[in-house]
């Protein structure tokens, strides 16, 4: 027979089985205990107990899950959503699969932690899990399956910080590349290495956010897996200055779509690029062509745009602005040693100012 559970909340008595109990309304001492004994005896709180009824089943994590995901889904974007549902589907599901809510406390929660450790998972897939299973079991507290969240008593993995070494390519590489390819593969290539724009960046762009007249692009839209939406960051929004070597990509390829006043990138069904796996492909095959050592992957054209930039001495918010970044910290934070070293400052105007000593 089960037991009769009670539970002292802020001097109310709580009783119940299990994890889920009620309030009583009565102060908690033994005098109420004894009362509720008598009446859980006499079969008076069976409908509060829902003893002998089947009325809340506690649920299982996947059903929670999924209740979870269809409110994230009703206000995230897709980029976002493909995130979480990888964290669903190749993390959560196959290690709490069949448990119910009810049945994890804090120790499952660190060993799921340790195990995604093991795995040599990175800090933001750890914490995508963790965010879904905050979320999860929030939603079981306030649903009263549960009392506690066992998720908030255990603390995020210490991970060590690796410093990954961003790889770029070289002027040399970039032309040899360049020579190689041609059409709208090659342009694509081109534009993304003299503009630092993101592949799904340049795969929404239309010919209307192209000006000639100014020299500027206007980014706006993205597109990943076939959806367009909106850039993931209200600084990803932005007017970029059309330098003179992505000019002249810009002008190749507005012979090939120009017409068409359309997507400035179109398939041979003159349809817009679902995703970068056109010029993906292309992009390492080139790279195997020419017998490059490290096959690198097409985001690299963008670390490269700012290596170069920045190596050469361009303002280093200009190249902030130009890549979309929140702020010139993140700049600084992944590019900061591509700069130049300067050993001593060479401060013209003071020198020249004071040179006669008149000041």
């Amino acid at each position: 027979m089960r037991k009769l559970r009670f539970k002292n909340r802020n001097g109310v008595l709580y009783f119940g089985y299990g994890d889920k109990l009620i309030s009583s309304k009565m102060k908690y001492n033994n005098f109420s205990k004894n009362i509720i004994k008598n009446r859980v005896e006499n079969g008076e709180l069976n409908e509060a107990l829902k003893i002998g009824r089947n009325i809340e089943k506690v649920p299982l994590i996947t059903d929670l899950l999924n209740e979870v995901m269809s409110e994230k889904s009703a206000r995230l974007k897709h980029k976002s959503m493909l995130a979480y549902k990888s964290a669903s589907t190749d993390k959560i599901i196959p290690y709490f699969q069949g448990m119910l809510v009810s049945e994890i406390k804090p120790i499952h929660i660190k060993r799921f932690q340790d195990y995604l450790v093991s795995r040599e998972l990175g800090a933001s897939s750890i914490n995508l899990c963790r965010v879904l299973l905050l979320d999860i079991f929030d939603l079981a507290v306030l649903s009263e399956y549960i009392n506690i969240n066992p998720v908030r008593m255990v603390k995020k993995p210490t991970l060590k910080k690796e410093v990954k070494k961003i790889k770029t390519f070289t002027l040399d590489e970039i032309d040899l590349m360049l020579s190689t390819l041609h059409g709208n593969i090659r342009n694509f290539i081109g534009i993304s290495f003299f503009t630092g724009m993101r592949s799904g960046e340049l795969l929404a762009l239309k010919w209307e956010d192209v000006d000639f007249t100014t020299y500027t692009i206007s980014i706006s839209k993205t597109i990943a897996d076939g959806i367009i939406n909106s850039p993931k960051t209200i600084s990803s929004n932005r007017d970029i200055e059309m330098i003179e070597k992505a000019k002249e990509f810009f002008k190749m390829q507005q012979l090939e779509t120009g017409m068409k006043n359309s997507f400035v990138f179109l398939s041979k069904k003159n349809e817009y690029y679902n995703t970068n796996y056109h010029f993906y492909t292309a992009f390492k095959k080139v790279q195997r062509e020419l017998n490059f050592k490290d096959i690198k992957t097409l985001h690299t054209t963008r670390h490269t745009f700012a290596s170069i930039m920045l190596n050469n001495g361009i303002d280093a918010m200009w190249v902030s602005n130009t890549l979309g970044h929140e702020n010139l910290q993140i700049t600084l934070k992944i590019y900061a040693h591509f700069m130049p070293k300067r050993e001593k400052m060479s401060i013209g105007f003071l020198n020249k100012r004071y040179k006669n000593g008149t000041k």
